[in-house]
């Protein structure tokens, strides 16, 4: 998946809009959201989006656009399998607290639940699946599903592009070490953040 992040800034705009968009639609369809680092590659595409090489706007769009395209796959593909949809092969590999949250926030919220869940990892891939799976009708969940893409794009997107920006503000005023310091300082709060939502998608309620 790293080579998935290199060739963001190594291809063509269309190239690295194509990426973006495979890579969430794959995420959102085929249950295996734990082994494609989508927020990692919103981020980098935003930070691109600082230097010119991508437009932000564009990015926004194109990562929305395949949100809602997955959601709608992952609800088709959930409505033909239905009960198999958590025993199959890759059902099988999502841990069971995940696909238990899932159920439980599908319990609680029904439609809106796909816009809350968007925001967890893993357990947004599993939630428009279940709503398919429970045969929710598709209107329910489409205006969630869309409002919860635009938004999520945005946050991933613009945090990459915001960060970029202050990392060559703080160069521009503090030096080399300074800058350093601070992106270890961003680094390592993401990487802590994204285990502290790994853990709470992984432990059994």
């Amino acid at each position: 998946m790293n080579t998935l992040i290199s060739a963001l800034s190594h291809v063509p705009p269309a190239g690295a809009y194509a990426i973006v968009a495979a890579a969430v639609l794959a995420e959102s369809v085929l249950l295996i959201g734990t082994f494609i680092p989508t927020l990692t590659l919103l981020l980098t595409a935003g930070a691109l989006t600082r230097s010119g090489q991508l437009s932000l706007p564009l990015v926004i769009v194109t990562a929305a656009c395949a949100v809602v395209a997955g959601d709608f796959l992952a609800y088709r593909t959930g409505r033909a399998l239905g009960a198999r949809l958590r025993t199959g092969r890759l059902g099988r590999r999502l841990p069971a607290g995940a696909w238990q949250r899932a159920e439980t926030l599908m319990a609680r919220r029904g439609g809106h639940a796909v816009f809350l869940a968007r925001f967890f990892p893993v357990i947004r891939t599993i939630v428009p699946h279940l709503a398919g799976a429970t045969r929710l009708p598709y209107v329910r969940i489409a205006p969630c599903s869309l409002g919860a893409a635009v938004l999520w794009a945005a946050l991933e997107a613009g945090t990459g592009y915001a960060a970029t920006a202050s990392l060559q503000h703080t160069l521009a005023l503090g030096g080399p070490a300074v800058a350093a310091t601070v992106a270890a300082a961003a680094a390592a709060a993401l990487a802590w953040t994204r285990l502290r939502r790994r853990a709470r998608v992984t432990r059994t309620p």
